[in-house]
């Protein structure tokens, strides 16, 4: 990827009423609550690729069809990530340094862009992970050239973007993903070039969406094993996973750590690191938080493991890891917790996998890969109206 490389160069997401237009004659629409007919809630896939957004209505059976909207979008991506409310989309652009903003219809999925937008962070390729805290109340975006993460209060009515005071705040070295946990007091940072393989961790000031760093941090993750890049919560939220991608094709595991909910300290987890395929790249968790899955950018495949509830040890599902296309830099899992999404960079298209939710075992869907029409596709996100 263009734009991607230079981050490499070391290491490698209205509510509208219908009415019964015609009074007379026809069959009568169905019955409304109230004076309003409410639609049923949709979701929708949105996946960034070379100077491209596209949008995807997903149907019950998994499918995501063809694309309702395609949009102009940066030339490279690391970052999107939707609101808790369904209501706003935003997608970094590494290469001019900003986030573009969207407002996304509730009925029909189109994308807007919020007034402001794009919003600058810094200096030249650096916007890349963008994380949101699970009240909808910051947005933070990883500096990945200026080791630093950047932060923004978000108007819950426009979706626009506000420095927080003191931002940014300083990280370790090529600082890549940031995930806040579940209860929305603590942020965590990847950081691709730290030798260590450190995960920096800090508090975040519930009112103004100030960092302060724990003063435990940074986490190292194994000694000899640098490139922490996707991050995911599992286990319902205790527990935080790491894609070690690595450098130059070395590592195929996951590191994986305890969170102590009163204080935000890690801990890494029994028999961590585990292995997976190779070169993971991102990693993402189903609803439940059973289950977890990694893309293997070096392996052209997708691995799935079981999340130990008590201890947060990962597991091999039988039959992993399951093949994709080429390159797969992304995954996530659908609200239902039925599908396992994959975009591959290298071919271009969509790896979907239906989960049996006994087992966590991927099924690819009929037709799967997918053709989406875009080159080098590098980011996704699902997003369910309310």
């Amino acid at each position: 990827m263009r734009g991607l490389e230079k981050l490499f160069l070391s290491a490698v997401i209205t509510l509208t009423c219908f009415f019964w237009i015609s009074c007379g004659g026809g069959s009568p629409p169905p019955p409304c609550q109230g004076t309003a007919c409410v639609p049923s809630p949709s979701t929708f896939l949105y996946l960034t690729a070379l100077d491209d957004i596209s949008g995807f209505k997903l149907t019950t059976s998994g499918s995501p069809g063809t694309a309702f909207q395609n949009l102009s979008g940066p030339n490279s991506s690391l970052g999107i990530a939707a609101d808790p409310s369904a209501k706003f989309l935003y997608i970094s652009d590494f290469e001019n340094s900003t986030i573009q903003a969207y407002s996304i219809n509730q009925s029909n999925g189109v994308l807007t862009l919020v007034p402001g937008s794009p919003f600058s962070v810094s200096g030249p390729t650096d916007a890349a992970g963008l994380a949101i805290d699970p009240h909808g109340k910051f947005l933070y975006v990883t500096l990945g050239n200026s080791n630093q993460i950047a932060g923004f209060s978000i108007s819950p009515t426009t979706g626009a973007l506000t420095p927080i005071a003191g931002s940014p705040f300083p990280a370790a070295s090529t600082p890549f993903q940031a995930i806040v946990d579940s209860s929305g007091r603590f942020l965590y940072l990847s950081n691709l070039n730290d030798p260590g393989g450190a995960i920096s961790a800090y508090n975040i000031d519930q009112t103004s969406g100030a960092l302060t760093e724990i003063s435990a941090s940074p986490f190292i993750t194994q000694a000899n094993y640098p490139g922490p890049a996707g991050l995911a919560l599992g286990g319902g939220g205790k527990f935080l996973y790491v894609a070690m991608v690595g450098t130059v094709n070395a590592n195929n595991v996951l590191s994986a750590f305890s969170i102590d909910s009163n204080t935000g300290v890690l801990n890494q987890v029994a028999g961590s690191p585990f292995t997976t395929g190779q070169g993971p790249i991102r990693v993402a968790s189903d609803p439940s938080g059973k289950f977890l899955f990694t893309a293997n950018v070096q392996e052209d495949t997708v691995s799935a493991f079981t999340i130990s509830s008590s201890s947060g040890a990962l597991t091999p599902v039988a039959g992993s890891p399951f093949p994709t296309h080429s390159a797969p830099f992304d995954v996530v899992v659908d609200p239902t917790g039925k599908f396992v999404y994959v975009a591959n960079s290298g071919s271009g298209d969509l790896s979907v996998f239906s989960i049996n939710a006994t087992s966590g075992a991927l099924t690819p869907l009929a037709g799967s890969p997918l053709t989406t029409g875009q080159q080098e596709p590098s980011g996704l996100a699902i997003v369910k109206t309310q």
